[in-house]
């Protein structure tokens, strides 16, 4: 089993810090974007990145901008910064063929990147999809106010009708952050031949429990079937 702790610059000149981790650095590699606040250290990133690795993949999350370890303020952060840090951190990976797994703000810039580049996979939990109205629906203007100058004019769903590889959305019904509904239509904006959409019934945005262990059981089943088989 191999651990790596790293270190790299995003486009801005601000360190970033990761981990790759795994048993045999020649099994398939999951990148892994964590939620807006979170870190790659966080209870939901090492619970699922644990099981990946235990499914026989390799992982590598990485901080965003002003979260866990990495340099900057989280103020600063919006979905174009972590966009460029996520190509950042693809660039410290230095691999050509990887999955992408994206959670709420990560699962937004996951689309992003896969909406320009090819990935083997796509795995997303409780994405946002529509930013401008999440925000609108949960913080004051002022609070969120770069975030919301940098998607107004962003439509996922139209950009994602590009994405041709395998994804699996994971939402819960009881999400009151970001809604169900924006995954159902993802869902089906999406261009990709093989798609679903799994409904974690009574699951809140920030799954834990039960709730955490359905998804991300959900997500390795997944991931093993597509980048193992």
């Amino acid at each position: 089993m191999f651990l790596e702790k790293r270190k790299f610059k995003n486009s801005k000149g601000l360190t970033l810090s990761a981990i790759y981790e795994g048993y045999d650095k020649s099994a398939p590699t999951v990148v892994i974007c964590h939620g807006f606040a979170s870190s790659k250290d966080s209870i939901s990133q090492k619970d699922l990145s644990q099981k990946l690795i235990q499914g026989g993949l390799c992982v590598y999350l990485f901080d965003f901008t002003g979260c866990g370890q990495a340099e900057g303020k989280i103020g600063d952060l919006t979905p174009t910064i972590g966009l460029g840090d996520l190509k950042s951190s693809v660039k410290d990976l230095n691999l050509k063929n990887f999955a992408l797994h994206g959670t709420s703000f990560g699962g937004y810039v996951a689309l992003l990147y896969s909406s320009q580049n090819p990935v083997s996979a796509l795995t997303l939990k409780c994405p946002v999809s529509d930013y401008p109205a999440v925000i609108k629906a949960h913080s004051d203007e002022d609070e969120r106010g770069k975030i919301l100058r940098d998607t107004i004019n962003i439509n996922i769903y139209k950009r994602v009708q590009v994405i041709t590889a395998p994804t699996l959305i994971i939402h819960g019904d009881a999400d009151d952050v970001v809604p169900l509904d924006q995954s159902r239509k993802l869902i089906e904006s999406l261009g990709s031949g093989r798609k679903g959409l799994k409904v974690i019934k009574n699951g809140p945005h920030t799954m834990r429990g039960e709730h955490m262990e359905e998804a991300h059981s959900e997500i390795v089943n997944f991931l093993r079937k597509t980048l193992l088989n």
